[in-house]
């Protein structure tokens, strides 16, 4: 997860409804983080500054709320699916579980030379 907007996702989320998640590999080139977020947990407020693909190992309906007072919107991540994300200037977001599936993803970060 490229960086954590730690005192917003402090004001915001609650403790108890954040997710889990762990850094697997961070090098010169890519960063890898495994994702575990239970039906109404949220992966607090963070900020993607690095192309990524999200691997989902589950199907999860998830609720995304963006920086900047966008509306919330909806998505459904599918097992098995990867999805390539070109973040440009980045963006910031929070992702909440609204199914019963937890949200169970890799996310793979492509470090900018």
């Amino acid at each position: 997860m490229s960086r954590k907007l730690e005192e917003k996702t402090r004001i915001e989320v609650a403790e108890d409804k954040r997710g889990h998640y762990e850094v697997l590999i961070d090098n010169e080139t890519t960063r890898i983080t495994f994702h575990h977020i239970e039906k109404g947990q949220s992966s607090g407020w963070h900020n993607h500054d690095l192309d990524y693909v999200g691997y989902h190992f589950g199907d999860s309906d998830v609720q995304i709320e963006r920086g900047g007072g966008d509306a919330p919107s909806t998505m459904a991540s599918k097992k098995g699916a990867a999805t390539f994300y070109e973040v440009g200037d980045g963006f910031e977001h929070n992702v909440t579980v609204v199914s019963d599936s937890p949200l169970i993803a890799l996310e793979i970060e492509y470090k900018k030379p």
